[in-house]
């Protein structure tokens, strides 16, 4: 079973505890095979928020809401149950200055490809986005077509997915895990500080912002919410 697993750090506990370098942590994973990929994601500041309103696309400097735990990377993960995803994600030095937020995959959100995807792009950066939907929007547009099927084959078709998931989101599929004075503290669920809960996550590879703005644009997550995108490390 795979599970997203949001990297929350609070930058004033940063500024003041030394952690330990996370490549003994990301190298257990890999041996485990409990880590099939992550990466770091530029500061909360490098980060633009798209939203499409009566058919305008709206944008806006920063992350999608202000919390005291700040996203700072992702990872995915492939663990038999969320116990041990959340067991390993304990040991993750930033435990220590913020949150892991361990969420299952709905797997089968998106129907597996008939044919195998064109090649994704070698050149361009990469970008995360962050899918905020708006319960009080879905709930009012729920009839329209929401479906996400078409962009995803849209973006798979122009060799620009890195790939994606949706979470779950129930209290069993969901759990924040922190580290407080060497105590591992877990709440079930997903982040506790947000009304509007990620829902998903997409990872692009686009020329420059600008291509990478226009793809969420083009997503049903801006019109019911919004789009957090987000420039990744390297």
């Amino acid at each position: 079973m795979q599970y997203v697993m949001l990297v929350r750090v609070d930058p004033e506990l940063a500024a003041t505890t030394e952690i330990e370098d996370v490549t003994p942590w990301v190298d257990e994973g890999s041996r485990r095979g409990l880590r099939v990929q992550g990466a770091p994601v530029e500061e909360p500041g490098t980060a633009t928020t798209v939203r499409v309103r009566e058919g305008q696309v709206l944008l806006s400097d920063g992350p999608f809401v202000e919390t005291k735990e700040v996203i700072a990377g992702y990872d995915l993960l492939e663990a038999p149950d969320l116990e041990t995803a959340v067991e390993y994600a304990g040991r993750h030095p930033v435990a220590r200055i913020g949150a892991l937020e361990v969420r299952e995959v709905w797997e089968d959100f998106v129907a597996p490809r008939e044919e195998p995807a064109p090649p994704t792009r070698t050149d361009g950066q990469d970008y995360l986005f962050l899918h905020v939907p708006d319960p009080a929007l879905y709930a009012r547009l729920a009839s329209r077509s929401l479906d996400p099927t078409d962009w995803v084959r849209r973006v798979e078709d122009e060799g620009v997915t890195l790939g994606g998931a949706r979470l779950r989101d129930e209290d069993a599929a969901a759990a924040t895990v922190r580290s407080r004075q060497g105590e591992v503290l877990v709440s079930r669920g997903p982040f506790a500080e947000l009304g509007e809960q990620i829902a998903g996550i997409d990872l692009v590879r686009a020329a420059d912002l600008d291509e990478a703005l226009e793809l969420a644009g083009t997503h049903p997550t801006a019109i019911i919410g919004a789009i957090e995108v987000r420039p990744v490390v390297g």
